[in-house]
């Protein structure tokens, strides 16, 4: 006698599934991949030396890696927009956040939900500093987006 409706030990095949299928999205290899993003973290380090937090996180935000394979370049993308986190002064948060667009948004949401999962490698109350941040530009629909999206970074 079933009891469920959904048969959810067929879900898991099917995540994995669609991992294996967003990992061919991407038409560039892992060392394109890690070659963009030592680029891009070059152009970030320079905006934050500037102090122009906007830029800095609008390149470290454009084009993150998806995909399976890509961990490495996913690491250090992730690493990246923390260190741009980490050097926004906590009145300018609002800002910043305010200047993204609503994709932008999405995007660091998910490497602020990133950062949340690894306490030990950044720095939580940072994070959560911005998530409020995010959340009061963004509303629940940036969260509810996030959440729903299959392509994690």
């Amino acid at each position: 006698m079933a009891h469920r409706k959904l048969e959810v030990d067929n879900l898991d095949a099917e995540q994995q599934q669609m991992a294996e299928q967003l990992q061919y999205l991407s038409t560039r290899s892992h060392d394109e991949v890690a070659a963009l993003v030592d680029q891009k973290s070059a152009a970030v380090r320079a905006a934050i030396t500037r102090g122009s937090s906007v830029e800095a996180l609008e390149k470290a935000l454009a084009d993150p890696p998806y995909g399976r394979g890509l961990e490495a370049a996913q690491s250090a993308n992730a690493q990246l927009v923390s260190e741009i986190m980490m050097a926004t002064r906590a009145q300018d948060i609002g800002g910043v956040v305010g200047s993204l667009s609503e994709d932008q948004r999405d995007v660091l949401l998910k490497y602020i939900y990133h950062g949340l999962a690894r306490p030990a490698e950044f720095n939580c109350g940072v994070l959560l500093g911005w998530h409020e941040r995010v959340a009061e530009s963004g509303g629940l629909g940036s969260i509810v987006r996030v959440m729903s999206d299959r392509k994690t970074v």
